[in-house]
């Protein structure tokens, strides 16, 4: 095995799956392309935004000038003018909805409504021993002496609320994050995550014209519980299925780390991220680019990676 106390979280089996090449690159390697597309930093900003207004400090509307302003900071700071194009276009498209936001009200009432936010845990299961997992829910919070993940998730316009719940069924990281729950509060029983979901939607179009539209909230927001029982057939296939997935992981960073076996890549995915834009990945693939190249890539950060890096060469890689 690569070491002798595997560390993982969700994020990196979700990467593994969809492209093992690609995870090598991002969790081996540890580097990620330097640019991030705008949808990505959108969807982080409002995580931050929902995680301020959750710990019952700041306003909603507080909440979204004191992080957008922070967030055009740190792109100018960095004197990157992409950067800063994408930092832009995240703050605009939160303000598309900032209006709506602020009249965001929880339709489930807790009688504790932050137990915790955003602390980390570790966990370790009997049958995968040698691994331990690693994560870091939005929130905890209590409702009918049930403990409950409080998701904030940022969707695609067009995606369906009823979808994403029924596909949330099978989420590695709430089924993983109940796991922990359970563990850490057993003065409390599971309850499961309770969604709170933003359709990435302007709330006005043809703004001051005789044409214009308002979308209803019920359009753009959504909060839903989604109960896991720990004792459940699905939730044990699901954890099941995880293990299968971290046991080829550590298999194939075995290999790469011994003697440089490249894991064949998803090709499906060397369209590119965004748009029809070629990924950075793809180009270290063809040999034109190297994962080491700082103008490209830049050092993975994540609160729970391994110190452990071997800096392999990719072969072929310019």
């Amino acid at each position: 095995m690569p070491q002798s106390n595997y560390l993982v979280n969700v994020s990196s089996v979700q990467d593994f799956y969809q492209c093992p090449f690609r995870w090598v690159m991002k969790w081996v390697e540890n580097r990620v392309p330097r640019y991030e597309g705008p949808a990505l930093a959108e969807g982080k900003l409002l995580h931050l935004i929902f995680e301020d207004h959750g710990r019952g400090i700041l306003t909603m509307q507080e909440a979204i000038d004191i992080r957008s302003r922070e967030w055009l900071t740190l792109a100018r700071e960095a004197g990157d003018p992409i950067s800063m194009t994408v930092a832009q276009k995240a703050v605009a498209g939160i303000k598309d909805r900032a209006e709506a936001l602020v009249q965001w009200k929880d339709q489930y009432i807790f009688d504790v409504p932050v137990l915790e936010i955003e602390e980390p845990f570790e966990i370790e299961f009997p049958e995968l021993p040698g691994v331990t997992f690693r994560g870091r829910p939005d929130r905890g919070a209590v409702m009918d002496n049930r403990i409950w993940h409080v998701q904030n998730r940022g969707l695609a316009g067009s995606m369906n609320f009823g979808v994403y719940m029924e596909l949330a069924k099978r989420h590695y990281h709430e089924h993983l994050y109940a796991e922990s729950y359970a563990l850490k509060y057993p003065q409390y029983k599971v309850g499961g995550t309770l969604f709170n979901l933003v359709r990435k939607l302007k709330y006005r179009t043809n703004v001051g014209k005789k044409n214009e539209k308002v979308k209803t909230l019920e359009e753009m927001f959504y909060q839903h519980p989604m109960a896991i029982d720990l004792n459940s057939r699905l939730h044990k296939h699901v954890m099941h299925s995880m293990f299968e997935h971290v046991r080829n992981m550590q298999r194939v960073e075995a290999a790469y780390r011994e003697d440089g076996t490249i894991p064949p890549p998803n090709e499906k995915m060397n369209g590119g991220y965004v748009g029809n834009s070629i990924d950075p990945y793809f180009r270290v693939l063809c040999g034109t680019a190297s994962i080491h190249d700082n103008l490209i890539f830049k050092d993975r950060e994540d609160t729970y990676a391994s110190a452990d890096d071997t800096g392999i060469d990719f072969p072929g890689a310019a």
